[in-house]
Protein backbone atom coordinates (compact mmCIF):
# COMPACT_ATOMS: atom_id res chain seq x y z
CA UNK A 1 0.00 0.00 0.00
CA UNK A 2 2.42 2.71 0.75
CA UNK A 3 4.48 2.04 -2.56
CA UNK A 4 1.23 2.31 -4.48
CA UNK A 5 0.76 5.45 -2.55
CA UNK A 6 3.98 7.06 -3.38
CA UNK A 7 3.27 6.37 -6.69
CA UNK A 8 -0.12 8.14 -6.39
CA UNK A 9 1.40 10.85 -4.73
CA UNK A 10 3.88 11.15 -7.82
CA UNK A 11 1.57 11.27 -10.59
CA UNK A 12 -0.51 13.75 -8.65
CA UNK A 13 2.92 16.38 -8.52
CA UNK A 14 3.44 16.20 -12.23
CA UNK A 15 1.25 18.69 -13.16
CA UNK A 16 2.48 20.95 -10.34
CA UNK A 17 6.07 20.89 -11.33
CA UNK A 18 5.08 21.47 -15.01
CA UNK A 19 3.49 24.76 -13.69
CA UNK A 20 6.12 25.39 -11.47
CA UNK A 21 8.40 25.21 -14.33
CA UNK A 22 6.27 27.18 -16.49
CA UNK A 23 5.99 30.06 -13.88
CA UNK A 24 9.78 29.96 -13.73
CA UNK A 25 10.48 29.98 -17.05
CA UNK A 26 8.56 33.19 -17.73
CA UNK A 27 9.64 35.12 -14.78
CA UNK A 28 13.57 34.65 -16.24
CA UNK A 29 12.42 35.45 -19.31
CA UNK A 30 10.70 38.87 -17.83
CA UNK A 31 13.63 39.62 -15.67
CA UNK A 32 15.82 39.40 -18.67
CA UNK A 33 13.40 42.02 -20.38
CA UNK A 34 13.49 43.93 -16.92
CA UNK A 35 17.26 44.31 -17.00
CA UNK A 36 18.25 44.92 -20.39
CA UNK A 37 15.02 47.54 -21.04
CA UNK A 38 13.95 48.56 -17.42
CA UNK A 39 10.71 50.92 -17.14
CA UNK A 40 12.64 53.58 -19.10
CA UNK A 41 16.02 53.84 -21.22
CA UNK A 42 17.92 56.29 -23.16
CA UNK A 43 20.80 55.10 -25.00
CA UNK A 44 23.08 55.59 -28.14
CA UNK A 45 24.31 52.72 -30.26
CA UNK A 46 26.27 52.12 -32.85
CA UNK A 47 25.31 49.13 -35.63
CA UNK A 48 27.40 47.92 -37.93
CA UNK A 49 26.22 45.65 -40.71
CA UNK A 50 28.95 42.92 -42.06
CA UNK A 51 28.95 41.07 -45.73
CA UNK A 52 31.77 39.51 -47.50
CA UNK A 53 31.51 42.41 -50.00
CA UNK A 54 30.57 45.18 -47.54
CA UNK A 55 31.16 47.49 -44.21
CA UNK A 56 28.16 49.64 -43.45
CA UNK A 57 28.11 51.86 -39.79
CA UNK A 58 25.40 53.76 -38.11
CA UNK A 59 24.80 55.42 -35.29
CA UNK A 60 21.36 56.18 -33.52
CA UNK A 61 20.29 57.20 -30.93
CA UNK A 62 17.10 55.52 -28.80
CA UNK A 63 14.38 56.31 -26.32
CA UNK A 64 12.56 53.83 -25.10
CA UNK A 65 9.20 53.68 -22.65
CA UNK A 66 8.22 50.45 -21.85
CA UNK A 67 5.29 50.69 -19.99
CA UNK A 68 3.62 52.91 -22.87
CA UNK A 69 4.82 50.43 -25.13
CA UNK A 70 6.30 53.28 -27.36
CA UNK A 71 9.85 54.15 -28.06
CA UNK A 72 11.61 56.98 -30.53
CA UNK A 73 15.02 56.42 -32.69
CA UNK A 74 17.34 58.96 -34.40
CA UNK A 75 19.79 58.49 -36.67
CA UNK A 76 23.05 60.28 -36.10
CA UNK A 77 25.10 58.73 -38.68
CA UNK A 78 26.43 58.42 -41.80
CA UNK A 79 25.54 62.04 -42.64
CA UNK A 80 23.24 60.77 -45.51
CA UNK A 81 20.99 58.88 -42.99
CA UNK A 82 21.22 61.77 -40.55
CA UNK A 83 17.80 62.68 -39.50
CA UNK A 84 16.03 59.63 -40.08
CA UNK A 85 13.58 58.77 -37.71
CA UNK A 86 11.58 55.96 -36.56
CA UNK A 87 8.44 56.23 -33.97
CA UNK A 88 6.81 53.37 -32.34
CA UNK A 89 3.41 54.62 -30.85
CA UNK A 90 0.47 52.29 -29.84
CA UNK A 91 0.45 49.67 -32.44
CA UNK A 92 1.74 51.96 -34.90
CA UNK A 93 5.42 52.22 -36.52
CA UNK A 94 6.36 55.16 -37.94
CA UNK A 95 9.16 56.48 -40.66
CA UNK A 96 10.74 59.99 -40.95
CA UNK A 97 12.34 60.51 -44.29
CA UNK A 98 14.15 64.11 -44.19
CA UNK A 99 14.93 64.17 -47.86
CA UNK A 100 11.04 63.66 -48.39
CA UNK A 101 10.17 65.87 -45.10
CA UNK A 102 7.56 63.64 -44.71
CA UNK A 103 6.57 60.94 -42.45
CA UNK A 104 4.89 57.17 -43.40
CA UNK A 105 3.20 54.65 -41.55
CA UNK A 106 4.62 51.20 -41.97
CA UNK A 107 2.25 48.80 -42.98
CA UNK A 108 2.22 45.22 -41.36
CA UNK A 109 3.30 44.10 -44.97
CA UNK A 110 6.57 45.65 -44.06
CA UNK A 111 7.06 44.32 -40.41
CA UNK A 112 9.82 41.34 -41.84
CA UNK A 113 11.53 44.20 -43.83
CA UNK A 114 15.03 44.64 -42.86
CA UNK A 115 15.54 47.57 -40.28
CA UNK A 116 18.26 50.24 -41.68
CA UNK A 117 19.89 47.20 -44.35
CA UNK A 118 20.63 45.37 -40.98
CA UNK A 119 19.43 42.02 -39.88
CA UNK A 120 16.93 43.01 -37.40
CA UNK A 121 13.41 43.81 -38.81
CA UNK A 122 10.90 46.82 -38.48
CA UNK A 123 8.77 43.60 -36.28
CA UNK A 124 11.76 43.50 -33.86
CA UNK A 125 11.50 47.26 -32.87
CA UNK A 126 7.16 46.65 -32.62
CA UNK A 127 7.13 43.30 -30.68
CA UNK A 128 10.01 44.16 -27.89
CA UNK A 129 7.45 42.98 -25.52
CA UNK A 130 5.70 40.42 -26.88
CA UNK A 131 7.99 37.21 -26.10
CA UNK A 132 6.58 37.39 -22.56
CA UNK A 133 2.99 37.42 -23.22
CA UNK A 134 2.45 35.82 -26.63
CA UNK A 135 4.66 32.81 -25.85
CA UNK A 136 4.38 29.50 -23.34
CA UNK A 137 7.64 29.21 -21.65
CA UNK A 138 9.45 26.36 -20.08
CA UNK A 139 12.88 24.94 -19.18
CA UNK A 140 14.28 22.61 -21.13
CA UNK A 141 17.80 22.64 -19.79
CA UNK A 142 19.78 23.59 -16.94
CA UNK A 143 23.20 23.63 -15.83
CA UNK A 144 25.88 25.30 -13.68
CA UNK A 145 26.41 28.07 -15.88
CA UNK A 146 23.24 28.82 -17.56
CA UNK A 147 19.43 28.10 -17.99
CA UNK A 148 17.74 27.07 -21.53
CA UNK A 149 14.19 27.94 -22.57
CA UNK A 150 12.31 27.12 -24.65
CA UNK A 151 9.05 30.14 -25.92
CA UNK A 152 6.54 28.31 -27.99
CA UNK A 153 4.04 31.24 -29.82
CA UNK A 154 0.66 30.43 -28.77
CA UNK A 155 -1.33 29.40 -30.92
CA UNK A 156 -3.65 33.24 -31.83
CA UNK A 157 -0.50 35.00 -30.90
CA UNK A 158 -0.11 37.98 -33.68
CA UNK A 159 3.73 36.76 -33.71
CA UNK A 160 6.48 36.21 -36.68
CA UNK A 161 8.27 33.53 -34.87
CA UNK A 162 6.73 29.91 -34.32
CA UNK A 163 9.53 29.27 -31.40
CA UNK A 164 12.70 31.27 -29.84
CA UNK A 165 15.12 29.58 -27.60
CA UNK A 166 17.05 31.63 -25.35
CA UNK A 167 19.65 30.65 -22.93
CA UNK A 168 20.50 32.75 -20.54
CA UNK A 169 23.42 33.12 -17.82
CA UNK A 170 22.62 31.51 -13.84
CA UNK A 171 22.94 35.40 -13.09
CA UNK A 172 20.06 36.51 -14.91
CA UNK A 173 22.31 37.93 -17.94
CA UNK A 174 21.09 36.72 -21.71
CA UNK A 175 23.96 34.48 -23.64
CA UNK A 176 21.79 34.00 -26.95
CA UNK A 177 18.65 33.29 -28.61
CA UNK A 178 17.71 31.19 -31.92
CA UNK A 179 14.73 32.07 -34.05
CA UNK A 180 12.69 29.62 -35.65
CA UNK A 181 9.50 30.25 -38.15
CA UNK A 182 6.26 28.39 -37.56
CA UNK A 183 7.39 25.23 -39.63
CA UNK A 184 10.32 24.84 -36.93
CA UNK A 185 13.13 25.97 -39.85
CA UNK A 186 16.43 27.99 -37.63
CA UNK A 187 16.16 31.24 -39.26
CA UNK A 188 18.44 33.58 -37.35
CA UNK A 189 20.99 33.41 -34.09
CA UNK A 190 21.67 36.50 -32.52
CA UNK A 191 24.13 36.26 -29.12
CA UNK A 192 24.42 38.70 -26.64
CA UNK A 193 28.01 39.08 -24.83
CA UNK A 194 31.12 41.94 -23.78
CA UNK A 195 28.95 42.59 -20.23
CA UNK A 196 29.68 45.84 -18.59
CA UNK A 197 28.59 48.57 -16.50
CA UNK A 198 25.76 51.33 -17.86
CA UNK A 199 24.41 53.15 -15.43
CA UNK A 200 24.63 50.94 -12.15
CA UNK A 201 23.92 47.39 -14.16
CA UNK A 202 25.77 44.92 -15.29
CA UNK A 203 24.40 44.42 -19.56
CA UNK A 204 25.62 42.95 -22.74
CA UNK A 205 26.83 45.52 -24.70
CA UNK A 206 27.46 43.70 -28.00
CA UNK A 207 24.45 42.07 -29.49
CA UNK A 208 25.64 40.04 -32.84
CA UNK A 209 22.87 39.23 -35.36
CA UNK A 210 23.12 36.19 -38.01
CA UNK A 211 20.90 34.86 -40.62
CA UNK A 212 21.62 31.52 -41.31
CA UNK A 213 20.03 32.04 -45.02
CA UNK A 214 23.00 34.38 -46.14
CA UNK A 215 26.25 32.95 -45.13
CA UNK A 216 28.61 36.02 -44.25
CA UNK A 217 26.55 38.76 -43.39
CA UNK A 218 25.61 40.02 -39.51
CA UNK A 219 24.71 43.12 -37.80
CA UNK A 220 26.90 43.81 -34.73
CA UNK A 221 24.79 46.07 -32.49
CA UNK A 222 27.22 48.04 -30.30
CA UNK A 223 25.64 49.71 -26.47
CA UNK A 224 28.09 52.80 -26.41
CA UNK A 225 26.14 54.36 -23.11
CA UNK A 226 22.57 54.09 -21.24
CA UNK A 227 20.60 55.23 -18.64
CA UNK A 228 17.62 53.89 -17.23
CA UNK A 229 14.36 55.25 -14.97
CA UNK A 230 14.83 58.19 -16.38
CA UNK A 231 12.04 60.44 -17.14
CA UNK A 232 11.12 60.76 -20.65
CA UNK A 233 9.10 63.85 -21.86
CA UNK A 234 5.96 62.63 -23.48
CA UNK A 235 6.67 65.34 -26.34
CA UNK A 236 9.56 62.52 -27.28
CA UNK A 237 6.83 60.43 -28.73
CA UNK A 238 5.07 62.44 -30.60
CA UNK A 239 5.03 62.07 -34.87
CA UNK A 240 5.43 66.39 -34.64
CA UNK A 241 9.21 65.24 -32.77
CA UNK A 242 9.81 62.67 -36.10
CA UNK A 243 10.14 66.08 -38.01
CA UNK A 244 11.92 67.96 -35.54
CA UNK A 245 14.80 65.37 -35.26
CA UNK A 246 15.16 65.64 -38.82
CA UNK A 247 16.21 69.30 -38.69
CA UNK A 248 19.19 68.59 -36.06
Amino acid sequence: MLRYFLILLFLLSLPYVAIADDLDARNIIQKVQDLMRSNTSTARYNMQIQTSDWQRTIRFDAWDERIEKRFFIRVLAPRKEQGTAWLKSDKNLWMYLPKLERDIRIPASMMLSSWMGSDFTNDDLVKMDSVVADYDHKIIKKDAHSITIESTAKPDAPVVWGKIIHVVDVSGIPLSDDYYDEHGVHIRHLTFSEVAVMDGRRIPTLWIMQPLNNVGKKTLLKLEKATFDKPIQASVFTRANLRRAGKR
